[in-house]
């Protein structure tokens, strides 16, 4: 089957215990020609709602730019801070979750850790060039010590995937500047969307992924381009 990057320019939610929905950015089919470069392989812009300047599509690469990466600053499960600045020139998978969830972010945190033993078989964590991010969408109950806890059921590595909470006012404000929300369901549950972003190593989102489309190996070779690019 062909892979889809299916990424719609309106937000429409997939909720954690609902159905999952590409989101942002353009629709690309694996193996035919992205619809972001014409025949002559022109640079094309890309216009995203959140980001109404064009940005130039690199003409050797079907990854478009779909925006720049907001910028955060977080506690990672350690108690360290650590921020959007701290992490310049890497390439970045960040996931929305919290630990009590019993919808899609089980499903999605088990997927990051397929992903992450699919970097390392292929030596893609080498130089420290790429790393996993997960920001907790529920603060106050997912405290540092509890996010490392929730990291040994997945044997998440902290030398390459770091899970990051808050105080709640700054969570909801890096939520929020990523075009997420989380809203109060039934049984302490988050109404939330479900979308992964990959950013590229200048800071730009490069694809945004709901739980169908992200395969260990699709992304392995997205992370794979990316590194390829100057």
């Amino acid at each position: 089957m062909n892979r889809f990057h299916a990424l719609i320019l309106a937000l429409v939610p997939t909720l954690c215990v609902g159905m999952h929905v590409p989101t942002l950015g353009v629709v690309e089919v694996r193996g035919q020609k992205s619809e972001v470069r014409s025949q002559k392989s022109e640079v094309v812009p890309h216009r995203s709602p959140l980001n109404p300047r064009p940005s130039p599509v690199p003409t050797h690469t079907r990854l478009a730019v779909i925006q720049p990466a907001p910028e955060f600053a977080l506690t990672t499960q350690s108690g360290d801070k650590l921020s959007s600045d701290n992490l310049k020139g890497k390439i970045l998978l960040i996931s929305f979750i919290f630990t009590t969830c019993n919808g899609t972010c089980p499903a999605t945190t088990h997927r990051m850790s397929q992903i992450q033993d699919e970097l390392k078989a292929r030596g893609l964590f080498k130089n420290d060039l790429v790393r996993l991010l997960s920001i907790s969408l529920d603060p106050t109950r997912d405290t540092p010590e509890v996010i490392k806890g929730y990291m040994k059921l997945y044997d998440a590595d902290p030398d390459h995937w770091s899970f990051l909470t808050g105080p709640a006012d700054q969570v909801s404000a890096v939520v929020k500047s990523w075009g997420m929300w989380a809203k109060a369901a039934a049984n302490g549950q988050l109404d939330h969307p479900s979308r992964i972003f990959l950013v590229d190593s200048q800071s730009r989102i490069r694809e945004i992924y709901n739980l169908s489309f992200l395969k260990p190996k699709w992304v392995a070779q997205d992370v794979e381009l990316l590194l390829q690019e100057p």
